[in-house]
């Protein structure tokens, strides 16, 4: 199995707490602890939440939690992503940084539908990967006689 494919196996919040360092990882656990403690102790509603918020604050793991977290969303939302969905992606921001939510209309068979330009140009985007693609599968394709 190649790496890519056991990447793919394995849910992208454990690929992210791989992906961090020593030091978080064991701020991290150390809060996980204490959660488990507070979860099993005879603490009940508020108190046990201020408990956890506390534990959060004292452990100095929030920091560390929200970049696990972040590392998860760029593993789901690009690392997993082909080359063509990352065209897209790109094509609706860069759109939308420049003309904001504007708009354009379309009129196909009498009947006008608007949309934000970014959904047009970011579908574009991604028209334009597939073309990509199928011009380079067809060129890779030896010739018979």
């Amino acid at each position: 199995m190649s790496e890519k494919q056991e990447d793919a196996a394995v849910p992208a919040i454990q690929q992210a707490l791989l992906r961090a360092p020593p030091g978080e990882a064991q701020l991290l656990m150390g809060w996980v602890r204490g959660l488990r403690d507070i979860a099993q102790s005879e603490l009940r509603g508020r108190r046990k939440l201020a408990a956890q918020l506390a534990l959060l604050r004292d452990s100095k793991a929030a920091w560390p939690l929200v970049k696990v977290i972040g590392r998860a969303l760029k593993i789901v939302a690009w690392d997993a992503r082909s080359w063509k969905l990352r065209l897209g992606v790109m094509a609706v921001v860069a759109t939308f940084v420049a003309v904001g939510n504007a708009g354009a209309c379309i009129v196909p068979l009498e009947g006008g539908i608007g949309l934000p330009l970014w959904v047009l140009v970011g579908s574009g985007g991604v028209l334009v990967g597939l073309l990509a693609d199928l011009i380079q599968k067809k060129t890779k394709k030896p010739r018979t006689y």
